[in-house]
Protein backbone atom coordinates (compact mmCIF):
# COMPACT_ATOMS: atom_id res chain seq x y z
CA UNK A 1 0.00 0.00 0.00
CA UNK A 2 1.35 3.40 -0.94
CA UNK A 3 2.33 5.59 1.96
CA UNK A 4 0.27 8.78 2.27
CA UNK A 5 1.84 12.21 2.05
CA UNK A 6 2.13 14.14 5.30
CA UNK A 7 2.13 17.39 3.35
CA UNK A 8 -0.69 16.71 0.87
CA UNK A 9 -3.00 14.26 2.61
CA UNK A 10 -3.12 14.83 6.37
CA UNK A 11 -5.86 17.25 7.37
CA UNK A 12 -5.92 19.24 10.58
CA UNK A 13 -7.45 22.40 11.98
CA UNK A 14 -6.04 25.59 10.45
CA UNK A 15 -6.20 28.95 12.20
CA UNK A 16 -5.58 32.06 10.09
CA UNK A 17 -4.84 35.27 12.00
CA UNK A 18 -5.79 38.76 10.83
CA UNK A 19 -6.13 42.38 12.04
CA UNK A 20 -8.81 42.98 14.71
CA UNK A 21 -12.21 43.54 13.10
CA UNK A 22 -11.25 41.90 9.80
CA UNK A 23 -12.31 38.30 10.53
CA UNK A 24 -15.61 38.54 8.56
CA UNK A 25 -13.74 39.63 5.44
CA UNK A 26 -11.09 36.92 5.92
CA UNK A 27 -13.83 34.31 6.35
CA UNK A 28 -15.31 35.42 3.02
CA UNK A 29 -11.87 35.05 1.40
CA UNK A 30 -11.55 31.50 2.71
CA UNK A 31 -15.03 30.61 1.48
CA UNK A 32 -14.20 32.00 -1.97
CA UNK A 33 -11.12 29.74 -2.04
CA UNK A 34 -13.33 26.71 -1.43
CA UNK A 35 -12.97 26.18 2.32
CA UNK A 36 -16.40 25.01 3.45
CA UNK A 37 -15.97 25.50 7.20
CA UNK A 38 -14.98 29.00 8.31
CA UNK A 39 -15.38 30.12 11.92
CA UNK A 40 -14.50 33.78 12.71
CA UNK A 41 -12.90 34.09 16.17
CA UNK A 42 -12.00 37.69 17.02
CA UNK A 43 -8.68 38.25 15.23
CA UNK A 44 -8.63 34.92 13.42
CA UNK A 45 -10.69 32.47 11.39
CA UNK A 46 -10.66 28.70 11.91
CA UNK A 47 -10.98 26.21 9.07
CA UNK A 48 -9.42 22.86 8.20
CA UNK A 49 -7.10 21.49 5.55
CA UNK A 50 -3.67 20.09 4.74
CA UNK A 51 -0.23 21.65 4.74
CA UNK A 52 -0.59 21.85 0.97
CA UNK A 53 -3.72 23.95 1.54
CA UNK A 54 -1.59 26.20 3.74
CA UNK A 55 0.66 26.87 0.75
CA UNK A 56 -2.32 28.13 -1.25
CA UNK A 57 -3.56 30.26 1.65
CA UNK A 58 -0.15 31.85 2.15
CA UNK A 59 0.05 32.77 -1.53
CA UNK A 60 -3.47 34.07 -2.02
CA UNK A 61 -4.98 35.47 1.19
CA UNK A 62 -5.06 39.27 1.24
CA UNK A 63 -6.29 39.99 4.77
CA UNK A 64 -4.35 37.31 6.69
CA UNK A 65 -1.25 37.69 8.85
CA UNK A 66 -0.28 34.05 9.51
CA UNK A 67 -1.51 30.57 8.61
CA UNK A 68 -1.25 28.11 11.54
CA UNK A 69 -1.56 24.32 11.11
CA UNK A 70 -2.60 22.56 14.33
CA UNK A 71 -0.44 19.71 15.63
CA UNK A 72 -2.07 19.19 19.04
CA UNK A 73 -4.70 20.65 21.35
CA UNK A 74 -4.59 19.58 24.99
CA UNK A 75 -5.10 20.53 28.63
CA UNK A 76 -2.06 21.83 30.48
CA UNK A 77 -2.03 23.39 33.93
CA UNK A 78 1.72 23.78 34.45
CA UNK A 79 4.92 24.07 32.47
CA UNK A 80 5.64 20.39 33.10
CA UNK A 81 2.26 19.44 31.59
CA UNK A 82 3.13 21.57 28.57
CA UNK A 83 6.52 19.89 28.18
CA UNK A 84 5.07 16.37 28.33
CA UNK A 85 2.42 17.05 25.72
CA UNK A 86 4.84 18.87 23.44
CA UNK A 87 7.33 15.99 23.73
CA UNK A 88 4.65 13.55 22.54
CA UNK A 89 4.26 15.36 19.20
CA UNK A 90 6.20 13.50 16.44
CA UNK A 91 8.41 16.46 15.56
CA UNK A 92 10.66 14.24 13.45
CA UNK A 93 7.87 14.16 10.84
CA UNK A 94 7.94 17.94 10.41
CA UNK A 95 11.35 19.31 11.39
CA UNK A 96 14.84 18.85 9.99
CA UNK A 97 17.19 17.65 12.76
CA UNK A 98 19.97 19.68 11.12
CA UNK A 99 17.76 22.74 10.62
CA UNK A 100 16.53 25.63 12.73
CA UNK A 101 13.24 26.32 14.52
CA UNK A 102 11.75 29.29 16.36
CA UNK A 103 8.89 29.14 18.88
CA UNK A 104 6.52 32.08 19.24
CA UNK A 105 3.74 32.21 21.83
CA UNK A 106 0.60 33.83 23.17
CA UNK A 107 0.26 32.83 26.83
CA UNK A 108 -2.32 33.64 29.49
CA UNK A 109 -1.88 31.07 32.26
CA UNK A 110 -1.82 31.88 36.02
CA UNK A 111 1.17 29.58 36.64
CA UNK A 112 3.35 31.38 34.06
CA UNK A 113 4.80 34.79 34.91
CA UNK A 114 6.99 35.10 31.82
CA UNK A 115 5.69 33.77 28.49
CA UNK A 116 9.29 33.12 27.43
CA UNK A 117 9.34 30.29 29.97
CA UNK A 118 6.47 28.57 28.14
CA UNK A 119 8.23 28.95 24.79
CA UNK A 120 11.39 27.50 26.34
CA UNK A 121 9.44 24.46 27.55
CA UNK A 122 8.26 23.79 24.01
CA UNK A 123 11.78 24.30 22.62
CA UNK A 124 13.16 21.84 25.18
CA UNK A 125 10.49 19.28 24.29
CA UNK A 126 11.27 19.62 20.58
CA UNK A 127 15.02 19.29 21.19
CA UNK A 128 14.66 16.28 23.49
CA UNK A 129 12.22 14.49 21.17
CA UNK A 130 14.37 15.05 18.09
CA UNK A 131 17.52 13.98 19.92
CA UNK A 132 15.86 10.80 21.18
CA UNK A 133 14.49 9.84 17.73
CA UNK A 134 17.09 11.24 15.33
CA UNK A 135 20.20 11.50 17.48
CA UNK A 136 20.38 15.19 16.56
CA UNK A 137 18.29 18.29 17.19
CA UNK A 138 17.68 21.52 15.26
CA UNK A 139 19.13 24.81 16.45
CA UNK A 140 16.61 27.28 17.85
CA UNK A 141 16.22 31.00 18.38
CA UNK A 142 13.98 33.96 17.53
CA UNK A 143 14.69 34.19 13.79
CA UNK A 144 11.40 33.70 11.89
CA UNK A 145 12.95 33.01 8.49
CA UNK A 146 13.13 29.23 9.00
CA UNK A 147 10.74 26.62 10.46
CA UNK A 148 8.34 28.18 12.99
CA UNK A 149 6.17 26.80 15.80
CA UNK A 150 3.42 28.71 17.61
CA UNK A 151 2.05 28.06 21.11
CA UNK A 152 -1.35 29.38 22.19
CA UNK A 153 -2.00 28.75 25.88
CA UNK A 154 -5.05 30.26 27.59
CA UNK A 155 -6.04 28.98 31.01
CA UNK A 156 -5.67 25.20 30.96
CA UNK A 157 -6.11 24.84 27.19
CA UNK A 158 -3.03 24.80 25.01
CA UNK A 159 -2.63 24.49 21.25
CA UNK A 160 0.61 23.93 19.35
CA UNK A 161 0.79 24.81 15.66
CA UNK A 162 3.21 24.83 12.79
CA UNK A 163 3.36 28.46 11.72
CA UNK A 164 3.54 27.95 7.97
CA UNK A 165 4.06 31.66 7.26
CA UNK A 166 7.01 32.99 9.28
CA UNK A 167 7.34 36.73 8.63
CA UNK A 168 3.77 38.08 8.55
CA UNK A 169 1.92 38.21 5.23
CA UNK A 170 1.23 41.90 5.78
CA UNK A 171 4.79 42.62 4.65
CA UNK A 172 4.20 42.60 0.90
CA UNK A 173 7.60 44.00 -0.05
CA UNK A 174 6.46 46.95 -2.17
CA UNK A 175 6.65 49.64 0.50
CA UNK A 176 9.98 51.22 -0.40
CA UNK A 177 8.91 54.72 0.64
CA UNK A 178 6.60 55.47 3.53
CA UNK A 179 4.26 58.29 4.46
CA UNK A 180 3.35 59.14 8.04
CA UNK A 181 1.35 56.46 9.91
CA UNK A 182 1.02 54.08 6.95
CA UNK A 183 -1.93 51.71 6.83
CA UNK A 184 -1.02 48.02 7.11
CA UNK A 185 -1.36 46.22 3.79
CA UNK A 186 -3.74 43.56 5.10
CA UNK A 187 -6.10 46.16 6.54
CA UNK A 188 -5.95 48.17 3.31
CA UNK A 189 -6.96 45.08 1.35
CA UNK A 190 -9.76 44.41 3.83
CA UNK A 191 -11.12 47.93 3.31
CA UNK A 192 -11.14 47.52 -0.48
CA UNK A 193 -12.90 44.17 -0.19
CA UNK A 194 -15.39 45.42 2.40
CA UNK A 195 -16.30 48.32 0.07
CA UNK A 196 -17.71 45.74 -2.38
CA UNK A 197 -15.96 47.44 -5.30
CA UNK A 198 -16.52 45.38 -8.43
CA UNK A 199 -12.93 45.64 -9.71
CA UNK A 200 -14.05 46.92 -13.11
CA UNK A 201 -15.20 50.51 -12.58
CA UNK A 202 -12.92 53.37 -11.47
CA UNK A 203 -11.35 53.32 -8.01
CA UNK A 204 -10.32 56.54 -6.22
CA UNK A 205 -7.96 56.89 -3.26
CA UNK A 206 -7.69 60.59 -2.28
CA UNK A 207 -5.40 61.47 0.66
CA UNK A 208 -3.51 58.33 -0.32
CA UNK A 209 -0.28 58.66 1.68
CA UNK A 210 1.94 55.86 0.37
CA UNK A 211 -0.92 54.53 -1.83
CA UNK A 212 -1.28 51.23 0.05
CA UNK A 213 -5.06 51.21 -0.52
CA UNK A 214 -4.71 51.95 -4.24
CA UNK A 215 -2.02 49.29 -4.67
CA UNK A 216 -4.09 46.64 -2.92
CA UNK A 217 -7.08 47.63 -5.07
CA UNK A 218 -5.01 47.24 -8.25
CA UNK A 219 -3.80 43.79 -7.19
CA UNK A 220 -7.38 42.77 -6.41
CA UNK A 221 -8.55 44.00 -9.84
CA UNK A 222 -5.72 42.09 -11.53
CA UNK A 223 -6.38 38.96 -9.43
CA UNK A 224 -2.73 39.01 -8.41
CA UNK A 225 -1.95 36.79 -5.42
CA UNK A 226 -0.32 39.14 -2.87
CA UNK A 227 2.52 36.73 -2.00
CA UNK A 228 3.01 35.54 -5.58
CA UNK A 229 6.73 36.44 -5.76
CA UNK A 230 7.57 36.21 -2.07
CA UNK A 231 10.78 34.21 -1.72
CA UNK A 232 10.52 32.78 1.80
CA UNK A 233 7.82 31.08 3.84
CA UNK A 234 8.21 28.99 6.96
CA UNK A 235 6.64 25.97 5.21
CA UNK A 236 9.64 25.82 2.85
CA UNK A 237 11.79 24.67 5.79
CA UNK A 238 9.62 21.77 6.95
CA UNK A 239 11.16 18.31 6.56
CA UNK A 240 7.94 17.11 4.89
CA UNK A 241 7.70 20.01 2.40
CA UNK A 242 7.04 18.98 -1.21
CA UNK A 243 8.36 21.58 -3.69
CA UNK A 244 5.98 20.39 -6.42
CA UNK A 245 3.05 21.71 -4.39
CA UNK A 246 4.41 25.26 -4.37
CA UNK A 247 5.40 25.04 -8.05
CA UNK A 248 1.85 24.06 -9.02
CA UNK A 249 0.19 26.68 -6.82
CA UNK A 250 2.45 29.43 -8.17
CA UNK A 251 1.75 28.37 -11.75
CA UNK A 252 -2.00 28.61 -11.16
CA UNK A 253 -1.60 31.98 -9.46
CA UNK A 254 0.54 33.35 -12.31
CA UNK A 255 -2.07 32.19 -14.83
CA UNK A 256 -4.84 33.91 -12.88
CA UNK A 257 -2.76 37.11 -12.76
CA UNK A 258 -2.06 37.06 -16.50
CA UNK A 259 -5.78 36.75 -17.17
CA UNK A 260 -6.65 39.38 -14.55
CA UNK A 261 -4.26 41.96 -16.01
CA UNK A 262 -6.56 42.23 -19.00
CA UNK A 263 -8.89 44.21 -16.73
CA UNK A 264 -7.69 47.78 -16.57
CA UNK A 265 -9.98 49.93 -14.42
CA UNK A 266 -8.92 53.50 -13.75
CA UNK A 267 -7.24 53.63 -10.33
CA UNK A 268 -6.30 57.12 -9.14
CA UNK A 269 -4.40 57.90 -5.92
CA UNK A 270 -3.92 61.51 -4.89
CA UNK A 271 -2.37 63.48 -2.05
CA UNK A 272 -1.81 67.18 -1.44
CA UNK A 273 1.65 66.54 0.04
CA UNK A 274 4.28 66.22 -2.71
CA UNK A 275 6.37 63.91 -0.50
CA UNK A 276 3.42 61.57 -0.03
CA UNK A 277 2.65 61.61 -3.76
CA UNK A 278 6.30 60.75 -4.42
CA UNK A 279 6.15 57.88 -1.93
CA UNK A 280 2.96 56.64 -3.59
CA UNK A 281 4.60 56.65 -7.02
CA UNK A 282 7.67 54.79 -5.72
CA UNK A 283 5.57 52.13 -3.99
CA UNK A 284 3.32 51.63 -7.01
CA UNK A 285 6.37 51.15 -9.22
CA UNK A 286 7.83 48.59 -6.80
CA UNK A 287 4.49 46.76 -6.85
CA UNK A 288 4.73 46.47 -10.65
CA UNK A 289 1.90 48.91 -11.24
CA UNK A 290 3.50 51.52 -13.47
CA UNK A 291 0.65 52.86 -15.57
CA UNK A 292 -1.95 50.85 -13.66
CA UNK A 293 -2.17 53.35 -10.78
CA UNK A 294 -2.25 57.06 -11.62
CA UNK A 295 -0.71 59.30 -8.95
CA UNK A 296 -1.87 62.92 -8.56
CA UNK A 297 -0.58 65.67 -6.29
CA UNK A 298 -3.83 67.41 -5.44
CA UNK A 299 -6.23 68.44 -2.71
CA UNK A 300 -9.15 66.10 -2.04
CA UNK A 301 -11.60 68.56 -3.59
CA UNK A 302 -9.53 68.73 -6.77
CA UNK A 303 -9.05 64.96 -7.09
CA UNK A 304 -10.07 63.56 -10.45
CA UNK A 305 -13.43 61.77 -10.60
CA UNK A 306 -13.60 59.84 -13.91
CA UNK A 307 -17.01 59.06 -15.40
CA UNK A 308 -18.57 55.70 -14.57
CA UNK A 309 -20.12 53.61 -17.34
CA UNK A 310 -23.92 53.41 -17.32
CA UNK A 311 -25.02 50.80 -14.79
CA UNK A 312 -21.57 50.73 -13.19
CA UNK A 313 -20.44 51.73 -9.71
CA UNK A 314 -17.10 53.31 -8.98
CA UNK A 315 -15.58 53.37 -5.51
CA UNK A 316 -13.74 55.96 -3.40
CA UNK A 317 -11.83 54.76 -0.31
CA UNK A 318 -10.20 57.27 2.04
CA UNK A 319 -7.94 57.02 5.08
CA UNK A 320 -7.77 60.67 6.20
CA UNK A 321 -5.72 62.06 9.12
CA UNK A 322 -7.24 61.29 12.52
CA UNK A 323 -5.97 64.23 14.56
CA UNK A 324 -3.93 61.97 16.83
CA UNK A 325 -0.53 61.20 15.36
CA UNK A 326 -1.17 63.42 12.36
CA UNK A 327 -2.84 66.80 12.16
CA UNK A 328 -4.64 69.29 14.38
CA UNK A 329 -8.22 68.18 15.20
CA UNK A 330 -9.53 71.76 15.01
CA UNK A 331 -8.06 72.34 11.56
CA UNK A 332 -9.07 68.85 10.49
CA UNK A 333 -12.74 69.64 10.89
CA UNK A 334 -12.57 71.62 7.67
CA UNK A 335 -10.74 68.70 6.06
CA UNK A 336 -13.53 66.29 7.00
CA UNK A 337 -16.12 68.68 5.59
CA UNK A 338 -14.09 68.76 2.38
CA UNK A 339 -14.15 64.95 2.35
CA UNK A 340 -17.92 64.99 2.70
CA UNK A 341 -18.25 67.43 -0.17
CA UNK A 342 -15.94 65.33 -2.35
CA UNK A 343 -17.98 62.21 -1.57
CA UNK A 344 -21.17 64.02 -2.50
CA UNK A 345 -19.62 64.96 -5.83
CA UNK A 346 -18.45 61.36 -6.33
CA UNK A 347 -21.84 59.92 -5.36
CA UNK A 348 -23.53 62.12 -7.96
CA UNK A 349 -21.15 60.59 -10.52
CA UNK A 350 -22.02 56.99 -9.64
CA UNK A 351 -19.52 56.22 -6.88
CA UNK A 352 -19.90 54.43 -3.58
CA UNK A 353 -17.48 55.27 -0.78
CA UNK A 354 -15.77 54.06 2.37
CA UNK A 355 -13.88 56.11 4.96
CA UNK A 356 -11.79 54.77 7.84
CA UNK A 357 -11.18 57.15 10.73
CA UNK A 358 -9.56 56.87 14.13
CA UNK A 359 -11.48 59.97 15.20
CA UNK A 360 -15.22 59.34 14.68
CA UNK A 361 -15.97 62.24 17.04
CA UNK A 362 -14.19 64.60 14.66
CA UNK A 363 -16.06 63.14 11.70
CA UNK A 364 -19.37 63.59 13.52
CA UNK A 365 -18.48 67.17 14.50
CA UNK A 366 -17.75 67.92 10.85
CA UNK A 367 -21.13 66.46 9.89
CA UNK A 368 -19.86 63.26 8.28
CA UNK A 369 -22.35 60.48 9.02
CA UNK A 370 -23.07 56.92 7.97
CA UNK A 371 -25.88 54.45 8.54
CA UNK A 372 -23.43 51.54 8.55
CA UNK A 373 -20.22 51.47 10.62
CA UNK A 374 -17.74 48.68 11.41
CA UNK A 375 -15.09 48.76 14.15
CA UNK A 376 -11.50 47.81 13.26
CA UNK A 377 -8.07 48.41 14.75
CA UNK A 378 -5.23 50.12 12.92
CA UNK A 379 -1.80 50.32 14.51
CA UNK A 380 -3.28 49.83 17.98
CA UNK A 381 -5.86 52.57 17.44
CA UNK A 382 -9.58 51.77 17.47
CA UNK A 383 -11.10 53.01 14.22
CA UNK A 384 -14.51 53.28 12.61
CA UNK A 385 -15.12 52.22 9.02
CA UNK A 386 -17.94 54.31 7.55
CA UNK A 387 -19.77 52.88 4.52
CA UNK A 388 -21.10 55.44 2.03
CA UNK A 389 -20.83 58.36 4.46
CA UNK A 390 -22.50 61.66 3.64
CA UNK A 391 -22.26 65.22 4.88
CA UNK A 392 -25.16 66.48 6.97
CA UNK A 393 -27.13 69.54 5.82
CA UNK A 394 -25.41 71.61 8.53
CA UNK A 395 -21.98 70.42 7.42
CA UNK A 396 -22.81 71.05 3.79
CA UNK A 397 -23.97 74.62 4.57
CA UNK A 398 -20.75 75.32 6.47
CA UNK A 399 -18.70 73.90 3.60
CA UNK A 400 -20.50 76.12 1.08
CA UNK A 401 -19.88 79.20 3.20
CA UNK A 402 -16.14 78.37 3.20
CA UNK A 403 -16.10 77.36 -0.48
CA UNK A 404 -18.75 79.37 -2.36
CA UNK A 405 -17.03 78.60 -5.67
CA UNK A 406 -17.35 74.82 -5.22
CA UNK A 407 -20.63 73.35 -6.48
CA UNK A 408 -21.92 70.28 -4.62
Amino acid sequence: MAKGSIFRDEKSDIVVTCPPGVAPTLAAELSALGFARTVPMGSSVATEGTLADCVRLNLRLRTAHRVLYALDVFRARTGDDLYEEAFSIPWERYLDPDGYVSVDRAVDNPTIRDSRFAALKVKDAIADRMRSVCGRRPDSGSDRTDACVFLHWAGNRASIYLDTTGVALSFRGYRVSSSEAPLRETLAAALVMASEWNGRDPFLNPMCGGATIAIEAAWIAQNRAPALVRENFAFLHLACFEPAVLTAERARAFKDWEEGKRNAPAIIASDLDPAAAGAAAANAAEAGLQGAVEIECSDVLASTVPPVAPGGRGMAVLNPPYGGRIGDPVRLRDTYEDIGAFLAKAAAGGYGSLVITGNPELAEEAGLKSDRVRAVNSGGLDCAVMFNPSLSAKGLRRFRIRNPEFAV
